[in-house]
């Protein structure tokens, strides 16, 4: 497939892949597919094989006054970064490479076309941006969306002659403490969840005033986004593990009434499987 078109010169690879960068808290992309939203802008694209992912989570050791566990363990950070070789040289792509920076007019002193000097940004003077990594896979997207990210420290920039000259771009994911610190969207359909089953629900019966404590065993239940008793939401949705919710019963009439479970998977009924009394 064809790229971008970059210094008269066309990019033949077999695979999109682009690098987005924005200010944080920029409108991050709804999905996979749709246009870039407002205030986003592309930085080019990166050699399909340099892309690489690494996540080191740290943990530490505390002592607590609990006698059966005194000592427990905990994640305190995790270092994720993000790598990629960017293909076109350019004052944005520096910029971004090195966090910043400042890029200025020279005059050349014998005359001619203009020169530029860029500048990388003094100590501290690093700014976080929002990033967005597309790879288009044959007919599948991804977009690994970083609401907050900073260019690492330490750039190694390798120019030989037997190389194909490229700016290594290294990110440090930030945040993720009550956010999220990055995200995958893609229309992908190995990443689709199973669909739901359900072998139990415990109790079977309850009052038509509802306020019933239902536990609904099966598989596939992680992702339940909500539960129906006869077309009635129930409340207080809780997953237990993926085989196990609770949920409390609403308000109804008396007789069977299907129980229906929501998850990312799709959709599964009890047909009767509660009966109000």
């Amino acid at each position: 497939m064809a790229g971008e078109t970059t210094n008269n010169n066309e990019i033949v690879i077999p695979q999109l892949s682009r690098v987005w960068l924005a200010p944080v808290g920029t409108t991050a992309p709804a999905d996979a597919t749709s246009a870039m939203p407002a205030g986003w802008y592309s930085v080019g694209l990166f050699t399909e094989d340099s892309l690489k992912f690494n996540s080191e989570p740290n943990f530490e050791q505390v002592r607590s006054a609990q006698s059966a566990y005194p000592t427990r363990t905990f994640q305190t950070t995790d270092a994720a970064t993000i790598e990629v070789d960017l293909q076109q040289w350019s004052g944005k792509n520096f910029r971004a490479v090195y966090g910043g920076g400042s890029i200025t007019v020279v005059t050349p002193e014998g005359g001619g076309s203009k020169h530029f000097r860029f500048a990388p940004p003094r100590i501290g003077g690093r700014t976080e941006i929002a990033a967005v990594i597309e790879v288009i896979d044959g007919g599948k997207h991804y977009r690994y969306v970083i609401p907050r990210t900073m260019q690492m420290e330490g750039v190694s920039k390798d120019l030989a002659k037997t190389k194909e000259s490229v700016l290594p771009l290294r990110l440090a994911v930030q945040g993720g403490d009550d956010t999220d610190a990055w995200y995958v969207l893609t229309d992908d359909l190995a990443f689709q969840p199973p669909a739901p089953t359900i072998t139990s629900v415990t109790p079977s019966t309850g009052p038509i005033a509802g306020g019933t404590n239902v536990t609904i065993v099966g598989t596939n239940l992680d992702s339940a986004t909500g539960v129906t008793f006869g077309g009635a939401a129930g409340t207080g949705l809780v997953i237990e593990s993926d085989t196990e919710l609770t949920v409390t019963t609403p308000a109804s009439t008396a007789g069977a009434k299907d129980v229906v479970v929501t998850t990312a998977g799709g959709t599964v009924t009890q047909a009767g499987g509660f009966t109000y009394e």
